[in-house]
């Protein structure tokens, strides 16, 4: 039996063909219109990029300009490697160039406050006095910035600023230096009137003469004091390890507290590479003063407390004792010249532990305490 034959209309058959190229059609003109897009958003991306780069030149030429204009020395570090520097900076380092390893010169000497160098010394021509440069830092990543700056004048018109200052409470208190010389004085007088008396015993004699030697080195010391006092800085500095300065105020005064039954407690956290650059001596004896000053307040059996620690690149030095506290009408002057209490000092102690301290850029402050005084210290360290 045969099987009929299926017949597909031709309508049908007509119809897949226009269907396939309608979609075709509307496929290219989504293509196109997307192509379109396309362009117009690379033109308008193009226009952009090239309007970034114009603002991108003129900011670097903007920035070229203040570089340029700066007075201190910019340099632009990639792996401590000079990627580029102002003109200002070839003042200090005249043989800096683009892709040299940056590093301190040899012959820069670290001045007081860390970050802080003196450069210069002879030239053909003669004498040159040493500039001090401070060295600024910035680390962020694989990038460093560093700026050089000269800031001798700074310093010069700060030491002049704290010597006119010093010269003028000299001044005020010309009345207090005259009474301080005043009484000595006419002591020593008065032993040398009672020496030239020709009967005298020799043993009167003897004690006479040992009064009057006292009154003159107390007079020599209170000279000294007040020329301390006015040109008071430091001169010569050099690495001093901080556990050197506290072991030698320590040493220093130790006895006279053990004299007077009154105990010296060092409580010291320092780290052993703590150096500081200041002159040997004067550091350690402005501790003294005013450990002596805590002493004077103290009885019997009471307790003196000295800690030093570092915190934020400094020496943090509190002195602490267990005495009446200070009077509320002489805290504020407390380190001005001849601001004491006491019947035997001079009031000048206090005063050139403040300069010495000030002068090696370091800080000072006193506040009263539930069980005395305390005073507060700040140095800036140096690490080898």
């Amino acid at each position: 039996m045969t099987k009929p034959e299926t017949t597909i209309p031709a309508s049908t058959q007509s119809a897949s063909p226009s269907l396939d190229a309608k979609g075709l059609e509307e496929a290219f003109a989504i293509f196109y219109a997307e192509s379109q897009k396309l362009e117009a958003q690379q033109i308008a991306l193009q226009g952009k990029i090239d309007q970034l780069s114009d603002e991108l030149q003129k900011s670097n030429q903007r920035l070229g300009i203040l570089m340029n204009a700066i007075p201190a020395g910019v340099i632009l570090l990639e792996n401590n490697i000079v990627l580029l520097h102002n003109p200002a900076v070839l003042h200090f380092l005249p043989t800096l160039s683009s892709g040299q390893f940056f590093e301190i010169p040899g012959d820069w000497q670290p001045s007081i406050a860390p970050g802080e160098y003196l450069i210069g010394n002879t030239d053909t021509s003669g004498s040159k006095p040493q500039k001090t440069v401070q060295v600024i830092r910035i680390d962020e990543g694989i990038r460093s910035f560093i700026q050089i700056q000269d800031i001798t004048a700074n310093i010069s018109l700060h030491q002049e600023t704290q010597r006119e200052n010093r010269l003028t409470a000299m001044g005020k208190m010309a009345a207090g230096i005259a009474h301080q010389f005043r009484t000595p004085l006419a002591t020593a007088l008065l032993y040398s009137s009672h020496l030239c008396d020709d009967s005298l015993t020799p043993d009167i004699s003897q004690e006479f003469a040992e009064r009057l030697r006292k009154q003159l080195l107390d007079l020599e010391k209170l000279s000294q004091d007040m020329l301390r006092f006015i040109s008071n800085r430091p001169t010569k500095t050099i690495l001093v390890s901080a556990h050197q300065i506290i072991d030698e105020a320590q040493a220093s005064i130790q006895a006279l507290f053990e004299s007077n039954d009154v105990a010296l407690v060092v409580q010291s956290n320092i780290p052993a590479s703590c150096m500081l650059l200041v002159e040997p001596k004067s550091i350690p004896n402005a501790l003294v003063a005013i450990l002596e000053n805590a002493l004077s307040v103290s009885k019997p059996k009471d307790k003196v407390t000295l800690r030093a620690q570092v915190d934020a690149k400094k020496l943090m030095i509190t002195i602490e004792d267990q005495g009446p506290g200070i009077a509320s009408t002489i805290i504020d002057s407390l380190f001005e010249p001849f601001s004491t209490t006491s019947a035997n000092g001079t009031g000048l102690g206090l005063s050139i532990a403040k300069n010495t301290i000030e002068a090696h850029r370091g800080t000072i402050s006193v506040e009263n305490s539930p069980h005395g005084a305390i005073f507060k210290i700040t140095l800036p360290i140096t690490s080898e």
